[in-house]
């Protein structure tokens, strides 16, 4: 079954985003509307390097299972996800949409985990 989740951040988010895609769940990630529009064009692509290799791994959110999109937070409803992951940097919770979008949340009651 998968589940839908909001990441709020599409920088710190990103990692987590990548390995629920890969578990085949349902991603959201929020960010400035700038950046949606380009994950939403072209998706993401994290780099990670492994212990033991010297190349750097390219993982694409377009080569799994999960689905993927971004949201500025204006436009999301918080009501409508099963998990939201706090995974902004502490002064971007101050900014006026994402102060209202955590007054959405709390009201939706939905499960919170903070990265």
């Amino acid at each position: 079954m998968a589940y839908k989740i909001l990441i709020l951040g599409a920088s710190y988010g990103s990692l987590l985003g990548t390995k629920l895609l890969m578990a085949g769940h349902d991603v959201t990630l929020v960010c400035r509307a700038e950046t949606a529009a380009l994950i939403n064009a072209e998706g993401t692509d994290v780099r990670l390097k492994l212990r033991g290799e010297e190349a750097h791994r390219s993982i694409l959110s377009a080569d799994l299972p999960g689905k993927l999109d971004a949201k500025a937070p204006q436009e999301v409803d918080p009501s409508e996800y099963d998990l939201i992951a706090l995974a902004m940097q502490a002064p971007q919770y101050g900014t006026r949409d994402i102060h209202a979008l955590m007054t959405r949340i709390a009201a939706a009651k939905k499960p919170c985990l903070s990265i």
